[in-house]
């Protein structure tokens, strides 16, 4: 609450201040005329500010000033308070014993003093937010925020203070002096908070009192006559001198810490190292053509009004890597932008002298300048923005590049989810067929006795093959490519003419490239992905069949089972997605046809046994695809997906086929992984009574018990000698009872079986309500 009581206020007073300070400077323009007494007592014209607008006008230096609006010259505030004649409608000069009289009103306003600082002023005004409100949570960021914002009352407070009034003067001279401590304070904050270098801050408090006692001496301003003036002269040159010891204190700290560390190749030394460049920038120009000549000489080399425009530099360029998070390339940045001004010189030199000879005597060399340093600053801004701007452009400027360049993205992206060679066409080539608008494309693999080819769209297939099989990249119909060439294969991209019958151009030429760099990738992973899963399946067949042993390769089984669940999966889409989706369409245009045509009895009895059959290979699909994804396992649960498979299997088993559940709460409590393992053992089950069993009557119990649950399969089938039995390869097959009893072992179960010749099967399968071992994690 305190806090926006403060804010309040404080905006309060700026607006305020603000609107003084406009008023003043719409009501008169700026004059610059500087006065003096003779020796006669009578005050005389003594000089002119470079930038007085006032020397066009017919006054010349050494008149006599009788009066101003009428009345006495000692009468007039700015004359007694400043020496200088401002906020004046009329004024009567006296020249050889002439007298002149001279309307202010027609002193042309100079932009240089009103619309500059205005600008200047917004600029801070808008930065210092922007920062408060984008790093505010940053205590560095809000000392920048507070430098910013007193350079705005000090653009703020220029237009009023030169015009003569008084609380512009006090306001302007405070900002000045307060900008060294506030610089210093915003550096020892930032050094702590991102070089973690921790400088004394305790003289701090001595230096903000500096102009604290200073506005106790400008206070005076707001008196009449002598006393005005003898604080005006204290302050000027009091502000001036204190400015200039302020920064020379900031480098001489600067320069003791490069000093420090100068020997490391760290980041606080970089940080260190770019803010002592910086604040050189920034400061000296002002010190050396405007402060110091003002100190020394009384005169200025170049008006103040230009050279603190560089003061910005340091905290604009702070503000910005604060804002976009770039501090931690802080050196790579500076760099860039430095760079970039260097590029901007002689170019913008070459301007300027070009205005010059072309408009002689017509622009003075301080404008000259100014115009200079505007034509080197948006140069430089334009040149380090390019790159930014021209990829924000990029759709309109370029199109062309900017489609392919979207399109590189989002290709580079799904090559990613590749996991088979047969992906590679629904990934890959059907989208470059389609972005590069070509006839066709194809995907050619040679192999030592064999060539495989993945096509898209139209292309000439024998003419591929051979010029696959001929090893030649050279075709007039054709653009080739060579992907990866392997110990065991090599692949080829061949893309056709484009549809405006056109060769591919040098653009998508390269484009190409940049896709095939990444497709290399991709196919060497995938001919990995293959090799290993050929090794898999090596190991899986000669893994142990004994319990204690086979423990030990826990981890394998849960990769198996993850990668056949997947693969199932896919085949599952893949079927419900095409296949599926093509019958269905293929039913839709026999309906069609038998419509639209006039058919004899017979051949509408065959269409509708056509559409008759379709309908069973597609029933029978979508049962192939349950078994391979049975979805129903999350929407509905185990027990109930288990009965759905029971209900369908009876209807085609040569056996009486039963399921009962008992518990079913407590089953269904266990996690979707165990779940699915469980389905598959019923599965693989059902299919083993079906191959092998020749029973009668298959029963399957499913029930909970105390600290897990038990699945019991029985038959009343022929039996098999446990001794003779011969074990398959759960590698060389992929299914089998051998798969089954992993199943129970990864679970951490126990697989009972009681059988023989001539009396059926019992299988018992106790599985824990706890998981599987913690072993899994190893």
């Amino acid at each position: 609450m305190r806090r926006n009581k403060i804010f309040i206020i404080v905006l309060a007073s700026c607006i305020i201040a603000q609107s003084w300070f406009a008023f003043i400077a719409l009501k008169s323009p700026y004059l610059g005329i500087a006065v003096e007494q003779n020796k006669a007592h009578e005050w005389v014209v003594r000089s002119f500010d470079k930038a007085s607008e006032a020397q066009k006008l017919n006054i010349r230096v050494g008149d006599v000033v009788r009066a101003i609006d009428g009345k006495d010259p000692n009468e007039h505030t700015s004359v007694m308070k400043w020496r200088y004649i401002e906020q004046a409608d009329t004024v009567l000069f006296e020249r050889h014993g002439e007298r002149i009289s001279v309307n202010m009103k027609d002193v042309p306003r100079n932009a240089l003093f009103n619309l500059v600082p205005i600008v200047a002023e917004i600029v801070c005004f808008f930065l210092a937010l922007l920062l408060y409100m984008k790093a505010g949570h940053s205590v560095s960021a809000k000392y920048l925020s507070l430098v910013f914002l007193n350079g705005a009352v000090a653009f703020m407070s220029n237009g009023a203070s030169i015009r003569g009034d008084a609380l512009g003067k006090l306001c302007i001279a405070t900002a000045v002096t307060l900008v060294p401590t506030l610089f210093l304070h915003f550096l020892i904050v930032f050094f702590r908070d991102r070089g973690s270098i921790k400088l004394n801050a305790r003289f701090l408090k001595y230096l903000y009192a500096v102009p604290a006692a200073y506005a106790l001496i400008k206070s005076f301003f707001f008196l009449d006559g002598a006393y005005a003036y003898s604080a005006y002269r204290i302050a000027s040159k009091t502000d001036t001198a204190f400015f200039i010891a302020g920064i020379l204190i900031i480098f001489f700290l600067l320069s003791h810490l490069l000093i420090k560390y100068r020997k490391e190749q760290s980041y606080a030394s970089k940080l260190v190292r770019i803010v002592w460049i910086s604040l050189f920038i920034s400061f000296s120009p002002m010190i050396l053509f405007s402060f110091l000549p003002l100190l020394l000489t009384g005169k200025l080399i170049i008006s103040s009004a230009y050279t603190s425009w560089f003061i910005l530099f340091f905290p604009v360029s702070f503000a910005y890597l604060m804002m976009t998070k770039q501090l931690y390339d802080i050196d790579i940045v500076m760099r860039r932008i430095m760079l970039t001004t260097l590029v901007s010189v002689v170019p913008s030199a070459m301007i300027i002298g070009l205005i010059a000879l072309s408009f002689p005597g017509e622009a003075s060399a301080e404008r000259l300048l100014l115009l200079y340093i505007f034509i080197v600053s948006i140069t430089s801004f334009v040149l380090y923005s390019l790159e930014y701007f021209t990829t924000k452009l990029e759709p309109v400027i370029f199109p062309r590049k900017h489609h392919l360049n979207q399109a590189l993205k989002k290709i580079s992206k799904t090559l990613g989810s590749i996991s088979s060679f047969r992906d590679l066409k629904d990934i890959v080539l059907v989208d470059l067929v389609g972005i590069l608008q070509v006839y066709g494309g194809v995907i050619a693999f040679k192999y030592k006795e064999n060539i495989e080819l993945i096509n898209a769209g139209e292309i000439d297939l024998e003419e591929v093959e051979k010029l696959v099989a001929e090893g030649r990249l050279d075709h007039p119909s054709f653009t080739c490519f060579e992907i990866n060439r392997h110990e065991e294969y090599t692949s080829f991209l061949i893309m056709t003419k484009k549809k405006t019958s056109t060769m591919l151009g040098m653009e998508e030429i390269q484009w190409l490239n940049l896709i095939i760099s990444y497709l290399a990738v991709s196919l060497e992973n995938l001919y990995l992905i293959r090799k290993l899963t050929v090794r898999m399946q090596e190991l899986a067949a000669n893994m142990p069949s004994d319990e204690k042993a086979a423990n030990e390769f826990v981890w394998f089984r849960k990769m198996m089972f993850e990668l056949q669940e997947k693969e199932r999966i896919r085949i599952a889409n893949d079927l419900h997605d095409t296949t599926m989706q093509d019958l269905f369409f293929l039913k839709r245009r026999i309906s069609t046809v038998m419509k639209r045509y006039a058919m004899t009895k017979e051949d509408t009895e065959q269409m509708d046994g056509m559409i008759e059959y379709v309908e069973i290979i597609n029933t029978n699909l979508r049962q192939s695809c349950f078994e391979l994804h049975p979805h129903l396992l999350q929407e509905v649960g185990l027990i109930r997906t288990v009965r759905k498979v029971v209900d369908q299997e009876a209807l085609l088993c040569p056996f009486e086929l039963e399921f009962r559940a008992e518990g079913a709460d407590g089953i269904e409590l266990r996690d979707m992984e165990t779940k699915r393992h469980v389905f598959r053992m019923i599965q693989e089950l059902i299919n083993n009574a079906k191959k092998h069993s020749q029973a009668t009557k298959v029963s399957i119990k499913l029930s909970s018990m105390k600290g897990g649950f038990r699945l019991m399969y029985e038959d009343d089938g022929v039996g098999f000698d446990t001794d003779r039995v011969v074990v398959r390869d759960i590698g060389a097959s992929g299914i089998g009872m051998e798969q089954l009893k992993s199943r129970v072992l990864y679970l951490n179960g126990e697989l009972e079986l009681d059988t023989g010749v001539g009396r059926g099967v019992r299988y018992t399968i106790t599985l824990p309500m706890n998981g599987m071992d913690g072993g899994l994690t190893a």
